[in-house]
């Protein structure tokens, strides 16, 4: 706040406004005067490209312009044959697992039939050796009573 003590805070305020009128004016100058000078260069630039595309378009004869197509073309078909072998490839790919997902799918129910069977066989020979263990067990007691009685 300005220490002068004739300013009211109406004529204070009003000083304050016309300033920052002033400044927004003087940016507004200043950008208008840049974006003008921007548009100039870039449309000088325009017209360079303008001027050098149209100069070479007047040294271009038709057999230059014939064999730039031709040119063009012969690329165009190099990457043709290059996506082409892409994508045989990658179809073969998806072709096999095609087939790998259905060997897979056919063979799921004889697997876990496999697998039912094995288990079965496993429980009978895990009983077959819970009834046995217990004989040998009682076998191998009386064999070492007896190497035990013959000493």
């Amino acid at each position: 706040r300005s220490l002068i003590p004739s300013l009211t805070d109406a004529e204070e305020n009003e000083v304050v406004h016309r300033k920052l009128e002033g400044y927004a004016s003087e940016y507004h100058h200043l950008l208008q005067d840049q974006l003008e000078e921007q548009r100039r260069y870039f449309h000088g630039v325009l017209e360079s490209i303008r001027r050098d595309h149209e100069e070479n378009m007047k040294k271009s004869t038709p057999s230059d312009l014939i064999s730039a197509l031709k040119q063009e073309l012969n690329q165009l078909q190099q990457r043709h044959q290059t996506l082409q072998r892409k994508h045989r490839k990658i179809s073969d790919k998806v072709s096999f697992m095609k087939d790998m997902n259905e060997s897979l799918k056919a063979n799921k129910e004889p697997m876990r039939k496999e697998i039912s069977r094995l288990q079965k066989q496993r429980k009978e020979y895990q009983s077959m050796l819970e009834r046995s263990v217990p004989q040998l067990d009682e076998r191998v007691r009386r064999l070492m009573m007896r190497l035990e009685g013959d000493e």
